[in-house]
């Protein structure tokens, strides 16, 4: 156990604790200046009045601290409550993209194979375009992810970014459903079995 001399409203004290010296003499200097506070504010007061209010308002300001305490770390517990929500959903959403990315591979290379008609050409490069834009998204997402730490001050934008994401996404699904169907059409008006068909009827 640790003895240290502290001087308190010009009176020496020998203050014994667990902890270290330099713990203690702050403590014993932080009950100084609250004492001597009081009495400046009131020279009528004896000394153990004095005494009395530093007490009170040094439990006071314990309790102020103790209840502030608890605040943050409920908010910390919010905070963490909600990172993991948008955790989830980024890994949602990155499981999203990865699946569009693949329905747009798949639709590049039946067009790669038919390269020879000019409406086919065309829908590559929508395609492209699309392919494009989900890799921007992917990188966009990405980057939310590392942005994500400081999450305490970013939360509202992050919310936005997950919800835009998230129309993107949409709309570029229906895109792909349109681009498909689309290249259903083509190939069918360029294939001459089927011309001939319909010619014969």
């Amino acid at each position: 156990m640790n003895i240290v001399t502290v001087n308190i409203n010009d009176v020496d004290y020998n203050l014994k604790g667990e902890e270290n010296d330099e713990y203690l003499l702050k403590v014993a200097d932080y009950v100084d200046k609250k004492m001597r506070t009081i009495l400046e504010s009131n020279p009528r007061l004896s000394v153990t009045a004095a005494a009395v209010l530093t007490a009170v308002n040094v439990v006071d300001d314990l309790f102020k601290c103790e209840a502030s305490y608890k605040g943050l770390n409920n908010d910390i517990e919010g905070f963490k409550a909600k990172n993991r929500e948008y955790g989830e959903q980024i890994t949602a959403l990155k499981e999203l993209v990865s699946k569009v990315q693949g329905e747009n591979q798949e639709l590049l290379q039946k067009i790669k194979n038919n390269k020879d008609n000019e409406n086919l050409k065309a829908k590559e490069e929508e395609v492209s375009s699309l392919k494009q834009e989900v890799q921007s998204l992917k990188e966009e997402l990405e980057k939310n992810k590392s942005d994500f730490k400081a999450y305490k001050a970013e939360n509202k934008e992050l919310r936005f970014q997950l919800q835009t994401a998230r129309y993107k996404i949409i709309d570029l699904q229906n895109k792909l459903v349109e681009n498909q169907i689309n290249l259903v059409k083509v190939k069918k008006m360029n294939n001459p079995l089927i011309n001939n068909e319909k010619s014969k009827k």
